[in-house]
């Protein structure tokens, strides 16, 4: 299938990029102590659940479910090859035209909008990933922060701003700081560079994916910086080096030539990035670009469908499903279509026709976490209480990332009178809205309604005492 190319929005915004570090010196200057003693595992999830929480707070994370679900299944492929159990990886997607990826500690990933809009492949992608993983798991963040131990915490923070954000978007934090001075102490060594992509290269291969692909991505961004004229894009500034570590990728693939997988093509990839020109480009552009590729390729469901999500993205509602029809004449089995299709339904109330849709995908993909989300919310709408937790509690599982479910979850519960995970997933929808007084309300009301045999328990009673930290007041 051809693969549509998508324009890339580069160069980032400087502005947004300044409030990211800003938004670390928020963050750091509560636990910034504890940085200055060994910093544990669970001191590692603490760092990345504040820095989660400040995210979402400052950024709009994506919440399309398709692209949640497909970043989220690659990457946890992805870290399965880790050997790594330590943490739980969670995978986002940051709406953000910069070209950016970066592990926070306690196993959160981040990518940006505008660098999944450069790939063409899944294992490009993938190369993003492993890398990041590889850097998480290899704790580097937390190596280089206890080789710091004598900074200051003023100037630890300052210089953790550095590392994520490049040293030229994080100079104000670092001017009147020794922060300037220091922050090398902090970023990214060659070593850890090496070992992240030596690491990530075998997780590649253990996944499937040809660690080829890890080298496009990677030469892809080297030429973006050489066509911007030398200027530096965040993702190279926080991973330096890159011509050195290139050559040795280069070296590793000689290396192991005849041991790797074929280069194989998801051809749900392409879908994937029609989406995400869909939800975050020019919907008029897309609609004439879409019709044109059309009719240059009349075969090609692609483009009738990529024309479908623009135009209900425009809310020409019929035209939308016009075009989703004529994209499944040409792939009756095209099961992401179909899919889209069953959601343009239930977004437009229409339950009776995108039921029987949901249903007949469910059977073929039971563990579709994206299907089992809008079969829930169709159980839900008809007050099928018992059927719809099922489904969400499934689909929690599946996809934890997916942070919409827990407002259902919550809710449901609490019209069952089982008030201890009522309270509970209440409590995790308002910590994620920031709510940190509603958050501490529920928490501790779930306690008390909880046993300390429910697999919530622990995880509530952590929240109550982190919040309790915070000095967080229930009014």
């Amino acid at each position: 299938m051809k693969h549509f190319p998508l324009k890339n929005r580069t160069g980032g915004n400087q502005g947004s990029a300044l409030l990211l570090a800003a938004l670390w010196v928020c963050i750091l200057v509560r636990p910034a102590a504890a940085f200055l003693s060994d910093l544990t595992i669970d001191k590692e999830r603490q760092i990345g659940e504040e820095f989660f929480l400040e995210v979402q707070n400052q950024y709009p994370l994506c919440r399309d479910p398709f692209l949640i679900s497909y970043l989220n299944r690659v990457g946890q492929k992805l870290s399965a090859q880790s050997g790594s159990s330590a943490f739980q990886y969670q995978f986002f997607i940051v709406e953000e035209p910069s070209m950016n990826a970066f592990a926070v500690p306690g196993g959160y990933i981040f990518i940006t909008s505008g660098f999944l809009r450069m790939m063409e492949r899944e294992g490009e992608l993938a190369g993003v990933l492993a890398h990041e993983i590889a850097h998480i798991s290899g704790r580097h963040m937390a190596k280089i922060m206890e080789k710091a131990r004598l900074v200051t915490a003023a100037t630890l923070i300052a210089a953790l701003a550095s590392v994520f954000l490049g040293g030229a978007l994080a100079q104000p934090l670092l001017m009147g700081s020794m922060a300037a001075g220091e922050s090398a102490m902090l970023k990214y060594s060659r070593d850890h560079e090496q070992e992240a992509d030596s690491v990530g290269f075998r997780i590649m291969v253990k996944a499937g994916y040809h660690p080829r692909d890890m080298i496009s991505i990677f030469n892809k961004m080297n030429k973006q910086r050489w066509f911007e004229g030398g200027k530096i894009p965040i993702y190279l500034s926080t991973h330096p080096d890159l011509e050195n570590r290139l050559v040795d990728l280069a070296h590793q693939l000689a290396a192991n030539e005849g041991k790797l997988p074929p280069a194989v093509q998801n051809p749900e990839f392409a879908y994937f990035t029609v989406k995400i020109e869909a939800v975050y480009g020019n919907a008029n552009q897309m609609v004439r670009r879409m019709t044109q590729e059309g009719l240059k390729d009349p075969r090609n469901a692609l483009y009738p469908y990529g024309k479908a999500l623009a135009l209900a993205r425009l809310e020409r509602s019929e035209e939308a499903t016009a075009a989703f029809q004529a994209a499944l004449k040409l792939a009756p089995g095209n099961y992401l279509i179909r899919r889209d299709l069953a959601i343009h339904y239930f977004e437009r109330n229409r339950f009776g026709d995108a039921e029987p849709l949901f249903r007949e995908l469910s059977q073929a993909r039971p563990m579709d976490d994206v299907i089992l989300y809008y079969l829930g919310r169709i159980a839900q709408e008809r007050r099928q209480t018992d059927q719809a937790l099922a489904l969400f509690e499934k689909m929690h599982r599946l996809n934890p990332t997916f942070i919409d479910v827990y407002l259902n979850l919550g809710t449901l519960y609490g019209e069952k009178g089982r008030l201890g995970p009522g309270h509970y997933y209440l409590g995790l929808h308002s910590l994620r809205a920031r709510a940190y007084p509603t958050a501490l309300f529920h928490f501790r009301k779930s306690l008390t309604h909880l046993t300390p045999g429910d697999h919530r328990y622990a995880e509530a009673r952590r929240q109550v005492a982190r919040l309790e930290r915070m000095r967080v007041r229930v009014n």
